[in-house]
């Protein structure tokens, strides 16, 4: 059985750090909240709905942060990364089914479809490297 003083040491890779917490999970949700900014315009009702994932995947992420002492860093990574990715596929879901997706786009227009594979790469390829990295520590 681990100790709870244990948790902190269980991972030679990785410590909890407030910046680095911070940083990827405000990081990984901030655009939510630029695209709900942008679709207020075009559709208050699908704003207010990216808006309020931005604000659930923080919240879940402050929880995680406040449970620290629970579990290592890497377990909480394993619990933050899922979270970022299914409150993304669900605004890229909901701003794609109020017709506005691509229009809120600057630049270069990415559909739908090829966001939602992106956001699963991205999240698969993230937490086997973690876990890759944990394993070899």
């Amino acid at each position: 059985m681990i100790q709870k003083n244990d948790l902190m040491s269980e991972s030679k890779q990785m410590s909890w750090n407030l910046g680095g917490w911070l940083g990827g999970q405000i990081g990984g949700s901030c655009w939510m909240m630029v695209a709900g900014l942008l679709s207020i315009p075009a559709n208050t009702n699908a704003a207010i709905a990216v808006l309020g994932l931005f604000a659930l995947a923080n919240l879940l992420g402050w929880l995680i942060w406040r449970r620290r002492e629970s579990f290592s860093p890497y377990k909480g990574l394993q619990m933050l990364i899922p979270v970022l990715g299914t409150t993304g596929i669900a605004a890229v879901y909901v701003l794609d089914s109020a017709g506005i997706y691509e229009s809120i786009q600057v630049g270069a227009s990415v559909a739908a479809g090829e966001t939602y594979a992106i956001l699963i790469v991205v999240v698969v390829v993230l937490m086997i490297t973690f876990w890759w990295q944990e394993r070899q520590s």
